[in-house]
């Protein structure tokens, strides 16, 4: 089965994670179900003057697929 990265990046460890979670959020209520997600990866960068965190979710990607069709279909 097909998976797609979905990435958060911010300077700041709680606000990627948080963006992260409410995307899952609105992803999940958009599908009626929730998402398959593979793993959760983070990654980041502590040099001085360009810090940042890199969440990156790892989701089937037939069901990020189904996104814009749910959305779609709760428009109409």
């Amino acid at each position: 089965m097909p998976y797609r990265p979905v990435e958060f990046r911010d300077d700041d460890l709680p606000t990627a994670l948080e963006r992260c979670a409410v995307w899952l959020r609105q992803a999940q209520e958009w599908l009626g179900e929730p998402l398959d997600v593979l793993a959760i990866h983070l990654d980041y960068d502590d040099r001085q003057g360009s810090p940042y965190y890199d969440v990156k979710v790892l989701c089937n990607e037939e069901d990020l697929a189904g996104v814009p069709i749910a959305m779609r279909n709760k428009t109409d």
